[in-house]
């Protein structure tokens, strides 16, 4: 298994880099035969206290391994703890901080054939289940129908599972063509007041909470994975209910067939009015 990564961002219309709340990992980045392959894209929300900071630790913990939430909260009571902070600050304190959240796993499978059967038993439940940190999930590889998993002829290179809270979303490309997203599937679901992992929400992670949303599926060679934070997916659903296609342009960027690059590419979003002015992030993961 081979995986490229390639991270984009643009802070929110008249902001400085350093006011960026979103956080991604990893950055960019070949990676060989890893036994599971993990990313992850939060957004602050800028509201709280200390947001950005929240979100690089909740990328970075599930990308090494394991999201310890219980662990991270005690590490940003740390952080905000015995410091002088302005007035308007201080008070934000006691409510913590919020972040949207979409983490992906990808791992190789040699038993393609095994589990690609499986998922052609639609008329059965899975038989086994996973703790997926701290989410029991059915074991990839037994789809519904409609989920994007190949067909009974049809083996995958492996399986991935996401784990979802917010209006960050993750997007599974294949031949230009969208099979799998969530936790939101259409964009005018998104609102101003999504669930957020907190750091003062319960730990672990509530098993069977409404707002936690865990995917699975399977993987073909040179399937693409997006992550993105919330304007932009908002803009990418949209596009693909109107019956366009911006996966192209998703895929070029960065590369000698880049259209325009990813600022200017926001920036006229923004000022057409088809992007929402907010922190913007994309990751993109191509794998092989």
């Amino acid at each position: 298994m081979w995986i490229c990564t390639q991270a984009f961002h643009v802070p929110k219309r008249g902001n400085a880099e350093d006011e960026y709340e979103d956080a991604f990992f990893p950055e960019n980045g070949f990676y060989r035969d890893p036994v599971v392959f993990r990313c992850a894209v939060a957004d602050g929300a800028s509201e709280s206290a200390f947001a950005r900071e929240w979100a690089e630790m909740l990328v970075r913990s599930f990308g090494r391994r394991r999201l310890r939430l219980k662990h991270l909260q005690d590490l940003w009571r740390r952080l905000v703890s015995g410091r002088p902070l302005p007035w308007y600050l201080e008070a934000k304190i006691p409510r913590g901080s919020h972040a949207a959240f979409v983490g992906l796993s990808i791992r190789n499978t040699p038993n393609g054939r095994r589990l690609a059967s499986a998922s052609s038993r639609t008329s059965e439940p899975p038989s086994t289940m996973q703790v997926f940190h701290g989410v029991a999930v059915p074991v990839p590889g037994a789809e519904a129908p409609g989920s994007g998993a190949p067909g009974p002829d049809t083996a995958p290179d492996g399986v991935w599972t996401a784990l979802a809270i917010g209006d960050s979303c993750l997007f599974q490309i294949r031949e230009s063509t969208l099979v799998t997203t969530g936790p939101v599937a259409n964009s005018a679901d998104f609102g101003n007041t999504p669930m957020l992992l907190s750091t003062k929400c319960p730990s672990p992670i509530p098993r069977g909470a409404d707002h936690v949303f865990v995917l699975s599926g399977s993987w073909r060679s040179k399937d693409a994975f997006y992550l993105a934070s919330d304007a932009l997916s908002q803009w990418l659903l949209a596009e693909h209910e109107a019956g366009r296609s911006p996966w192209s342009l998703l895929n070029d960027l960065g590369t000698d067939a880049e259209q325009q690059p990813f600022a200017a590419l926001v920036d006229d979003l923004r000022e057409s009015g088809r992007l929402h002015n907010d922190d913007t992030t994309l990751l993109r993961i191509e794998v092989a």
